[in-house]
């Protein structure tokens, strides 16, 4: 049952970000709290190994998402490659940051980040 669970989770997730680019971790991150939560995970590493999780899945989808948008030639491979050293040294750096602070401290800058994504969005403020 629990995998049925996961299962539609991770479904879920992914569509919402295929469709909306949000993100898939503004969504499974919260989710999978929760559920660590209801499961008894100690609070100590529930939101480490929320994030972890949620990582590791971005590979999958994110290749998935490449491959649909690749076939409509909606990337911009130039600009990929421009971006890829900064965007894997900043993953590492983030990882690392994520592993130094404690869980209150992380899951205030979740909850933070959360909710100015959820006023960007709901108040179509543009960058």
């Amino acid at each position: 049952m629990l995998f049925l669970g996961y299962l539609l989770l991770g479904a879920c997730a992914g569509m919402l970000a295929g469709l909306f680019g949000i993100g898939g971790g503004l969504i499974i991150v919260p989710v999978l709290v929760a559920t660590f939560r209801l499961q008894g995970v100690h609070p100590d590493v529930i939101t480490h190994l929320a994030l972890g999780t949620s990582m590791l899945t971005m590979i999958f989808t994110g290749v998935s998402s490449l491959r649909v948008h690749q076939k409509r030639g909606a990337v911009d491979w130039p600009l990929i490659r421009q971006l890829a050293v900064g965007m894997i040294l900043g993953g590492w750096l983030g990882g690392l940051t994520a592993s130094l602070l404690p869980a209150t401290t992380l899951n205030l800058i979740i909850g933070i980040f959360a909710w100015a994504m959820a006023l960007q969005m709901g108040l179509s403020l543009q960058p």
